[in-house]
């Protein structure tokens, strides 16, 4: 047996006993006071302070009658900030031990969690912890001599799974991994910083702001009650795991039960893309804003440098009055809420905080918009995002009241659509102005026309990411000097920058001294997005373009496959994947132009495939937004061949008892030689 399993079956920690209980379920008895007690009892802590004096603040402290720092941390700040949530850390993991010591535990039907539940991913955890601290089939890590009983801590920390409690271990390995000293002394070279995608995180049920019994009155709310009430652990844990017990004042909380966050759109292309957003890696729903990456990748599909993220969704406060929203970064990053630019530092920089306040109060209870844009260049990755207000502590924002987004799209590739008009926008590969304006057409669009500030910002910032300057629809290409829109001739502009007037009603934004025809061949109209303002460009000059389109449009791929040969009798499924639709999505597929009656959503499968259903089957997708006319969009065909069936020979009772003969003989044979 190896060492892992002998850990893993005998607990040997703490009042350490495997008991089995009823149908075989193993109950597992763990004092996570004796584990804090012999982390708290280490002398590593001295020397984590003694090389890095600015990560731990001064009360830091694992002694289980004191340790208080999941409610939240404040990376914005040196040393480190770790909020207490009133909740001692011992009390919360006593709860993960109450429930894999009692087999009898079971809350599912009311929502809950179950022993089994946690007994699982206890052991699933346990095992990645293991692994994660540099342990072996054979033997245990470094780590583990020097800091006795840490795998159990770090399990139990990341079982409970909520950010705010992973924090510390998270961080721990991160300081370990990052000073070479340190990562000699504890066996850094052997240890992985843990991708939570390989844990079973039971925040929901076992979070502070989760709830175990399924009563609808929070961990957290459970504690407080009881506490009020005179209580101590056991009385917690008595309310916490029983449904009938709770808070009256308490029976419907905002949980974290894994459905906040915002949505995290991960790109990466190359290292001259780093600040791009384009090429899609992965998206996620990131359930707090609150990374420190250091040296390491954010997901498997991303790499440790050169990529960029965008998250996006609603945020809810929970006070009226002022916001200030505060990011910490490396590198650069920008800042939306309620469409309002409150953060714009997108430049390499090391991890540093910077803060905008919303011009407006918040509501209390509505949700508002909430846009964060990130890129990492090289070296450390830090992504933080918190509040704070008069009546808000300073502290990241947890998951209850973040609701996650349908995203943005490739910056590059991707229709993108602007909230302020409903009008959808794309650019084109580097072409001349002329080709531009000849795709736009063929796309159903125009070159872009800018009608205000407030659209040439967001054109500004939202495209800038992939391309420095782009053609849009100015140009004064049939008069010099008379600057019309390619969308309708509009004239909006006349003169040059000597003695030029923007025409009323419309906008302009030249840049100093244009436009200025040098050489007598600038005709088209170009933005820089670092400034938003414009030149006049020649217009054979190979650029981006930005195409508009006032009708709605959808970024969808597929169907996939998109063409197959499969037998009679055959299944096949073919589905079409709508990237970030702004409304509701509708499907109805078709064959050979003909409607499929109930063929309505983003996959249809053909179950066994008659002779009749060879043909040519496309899919007709609505994105219906809200008081806009849809965006409909077909898409490209699946050409589908049915083959006949291969007829197999029906052998006579005569035939099969000769052949039945014929093998006996050869058999004989066989045994004979």
């Amino acid at each position: 047996m190896s060492r892992l399993t002998r850990k893993l079956c005998l607990v040997l920690v703490m009042v350490g006993m495997l008991a089995v209980g009823p149908a075989g379920a193993s109950v597992y008895t763990i004092n996570f006071d004796t584990v804090m007690n012999h982390l708290a009892q280490s002398g590593i802590w001295s020397a984590v302070r003694t090389m890095y004096p600015n990560i731990l603040p001064a009360n830091f402290t694992l002694d289980p009658a004191q340790c208080d720092m999941n409610g939240g941390f404040d990376i914005s700040v040196q040393p480190i900030q770790l909020f207490p949530n009133g909740m001692l850390d011992s009390d919360e993991f006593a709860l993960v031990a109450a429930i894999l010591a009692d087999t009898s535990f079971d809350c599912t039907a009311l929502g809950g969690t179950s022993h089994k539940q946690v007994h699982d991913a206890w052991n699933k955890d346990f095992a990645q912890a293991w692994k994660d601290l540099g342990g072996t089939d054979t033997s245990n890590s470094t780590i583990m001599r020097v800091i006795p009983d840490i795998e159990y801590f770090f399990t139990g920390a990341i079982i409970i799974g909520d950010q705010d409690t992973m924090a510390f271990p998270l961080l721990l390995v991160n300081i370990i991994k990052g000073n070479d000293s340190v990562s000699s002394l504890l066996g850094g070279a052997t240890m992985s910083v843990p991708n939570p995608d390989n844990y079973s995180l039971l925040y929901p049920y076992l979070g502070w702001c989760g709830d175990a019994d399924g009563d609808g009155c929070s961990n957290y709310n459970e504690y407080m009650w009881v506490k009020a009430n005179g209580g101590g652990r056991a009385e917690y844990l008595a309310a916490a795991l029983n449904p009938a017990v709770f808070d009256p004042a308490h029976t419907h909380d905002r949980m974290c039960d894994g459905s906040g966050g915002l949505l995290g759109e991960y790109f990466s292309d190359d290292p001259t893309s780093t600040r791009k957003l384009t090429k899609l890696r992965t998206a996620r729903v990131d359930h707090q804003i609150t990374f420190d990456w250091g040296g390491s990748a954010p997901d498997p599909l991303v790499p440790k440098d050169n990529f960029s993220v965008c998250w996006s969704g609603l945020v809810t406060p929970l006070y009226s009055e002022p916001y200030t929203f505060l990011v910490r970064t490396d590198d650069g990053v920008r800042l939306w809420v309620n469409d309002e630019l409150l953060v714009n530092e997108w430049s390499d920089h090391g991890a540093t905080t910077y803060s905008g306040v919303t011009s407006t109060p918040l509501t209390a209870g509505q949700p508002y918009s909430i846009r964060m844009d990130f890129y990492e260049n090289g070296g450390d990755a830090v992504a933080w995002l918190g509040w704070e207000s008069a009546t808000q502590p300073r502290k990241g924002i947890y998951e209850m009241y973040l609701t996650p987004g349908r995203g943005i799209g490739d910056r590059a590739n991707d229709w993108i659509r602007n909230p302020a008009n409903g009008h959808y926008y794309k650019m084109t590969p580097s072409v001349t102005w002329p080709d531009g304006n000849a795709l736009a057409g063929q796309w159903g669009g125009y070159l872009a026309t800018i009608n205000d500030a407030a659209e040439n910002d967001w054109i500004r910032y939202m495209f800038g990411p992939a391309a420095d300057v782009m053609y849009i629809g100015a140009n004064d290409n049939q008069t010099e000097g008379q600057w019309v829109w390619a969308e309708n001739g509009a004239n909006f502009f006349n003169g040059t920058y000597t003695a030029g007037a923007t025409v009323p009603p419309w906008y302009s934004n030249w840049n100093t001294a244009e436009p200025n025809n040098s050489g007598g061949v600038e005709d088209a109209g170009m933005i820089y997005t670092a400034t938003g303002l414009w030149n006049d460009l020649d217009p054979t000059s190979l650029r981006y373009s930005l195409v508009e389109a006032n009708t709605g449009r959808i970024n969808m791929t597929g169907p996939s496959p998109n063409n197959a040969t499969i037998h009679e009798g055959g299944a096949y499924t073919m589905q079409v994947n709508v990237l970030h639709p702004y409304g509701h999505v509708d499907y109805q597929w078709y064959k050979d132009g003909l409607e499929i009656s109930g063929a309505n959503e983003a996959a249809y499968t053909i179950d066994s495939a008659e002779l009749d259903q060879a043909g040519k089957y496309t899919c007709i997708v609505s994105d219906i937004v809200p008081g806009e006319s849809p965006a409909v969009q077909e898409s490209s065909p699946v050409h589908l061949a049915v083959l006949p069936k291969v007829a197999i020979p029906v052998a006579s009772a005569t035939g099969l008892a000769g052949l039945t003969m014929a093998l006996a003989a050869l058999g004989a044979r066989r045994r004979r030689r």
